[in-house]
């Protein structure tokens, strides 16, 4: 069982410098560098791993063998069930970064392209091949450093952006579809539309129609520089940002707005932006906790 174990950490690349210079060391090692490099050019098929043991053991049993030859095939078999085992896993595994409410994260993918998740995001994507398949799927808003390499595909709820080197920012949040270029250009597909969206420019899309088409002011978006910025946004709309920026809860039920708001507002400092928010709307808050805020009318 030891034996096993050692072979598919060595299989699976995940042995220590320790580790690996002692394996390399054992008598077996010779054996299995040759059944590596043989099943190393397999694609692991759909199969049932315990038949196609029992399948090579009955085929020994056909001949006299010694029992060394005898060894020698279930060694053989459960070398190849390991190594197509690990590479059906590594296929099929789907890696998931998320940044929760209040917290940003910053992550590489296997190409060096950095991404900056915006609070309450998530992006899934497969690293089988990563740089001949560069897919990934947001939920929530990020901002993208693209390496230069194979077509790089963001995947949304509400469109798709597809690039090959550049830097963009992409938020898909409810109905709201916004796109923005930093660098380089990125084509930008919604329902059966696509547009090319070039350095400078920002896109809005709002339940599959184009709101807004707009020049950047600045060379990264807002909440990179810890600002929450807004275009004529209701205030349901400013308090959903906000509660996921701070990760606290914002009590305002009693409370109607058909006023919208333009402008920005810290992500880092609560009190400055409920007092901006506050003066907005003209109403009035108070602190019941660190997480948790009620707003009421002056």
């Amino acid at each position: 069982m030891e034996n096993n174990f050692d072979l598919a950490k060595w299989l699976a690349g995940e042995m220590t410098g320790s580790e690996l210079e002692a394996f390399e060391k054992s008598p077996e090692f010779e054996t299995y560098q040759k059944i590596k490099t043989y099943s190393g050019s397999m694609e692991a098929p759909v199969f049932d791993t315990e038949s196609s043991y029992q399948n090579v053991i009955k085929q020994a049993k056909k001949e006299p063998v010694r029992k060394q030859n005898y060894w020698f095939i279930k060694l053989v078999a459960a070398t190849i069930v390991i190594s197509l085992g690990t590479v059906f896993y590594s296929k099929n595994k789907t890696t998931t970064q998320y940044a929760e409410a209040g917290q940003k994260t910053t992550f590489l993918l296997p190409d060096h392209s950095e991404i900056v998740l915006n609070s309450d995001s998530k992006i899934k994507y497969k690293k089988w091949k990563w740089k001949s398949n560069r897919n990934l799927q947001l939920e929530g808003e990020a901002f993208f450093k693209v390496a230069k390499g194979e077509t790089f595909d963001v995947n949304t709820s509400l469109g798709k952006v597809t690039v090959v080197g550049t830097q963009f920012n992409v938020k898909s949040r409810n109905q709201n579809f916004e796109v923005a270029c930093y660098k380089g250009k990125v084509k930008v597909a919604f329902g059966n539309k696509s547009i090319l969206l070039e350095k400078g420019n920002s896109v809005t899309v709002q339940n599959g129609t184009i709101t807004a088409r707009m020049p950047l002011g600045a060379e990264k978006p807002g909440w990179l520089l810890n600002e929450i910025k807004f275009d004529n946004s209701t205030l349901n709309q400013v308090l959903s940002e906000i509660q996921r920026q701070y990760g606290i809860e914002i009590e305002h039920s009693q409370i109607n707005s058909g006023q919208y708001f333009t402008g920005s507002v810290p992500s880092d400092n609560i009190d400055t932006a409920m007092v901006i928010i506050s003066k907005a709307y003209h109403l009035g808050y108070t602190k019941t906790s660190d997480k948790k805020i009620i707003l009421k009318r002056e």
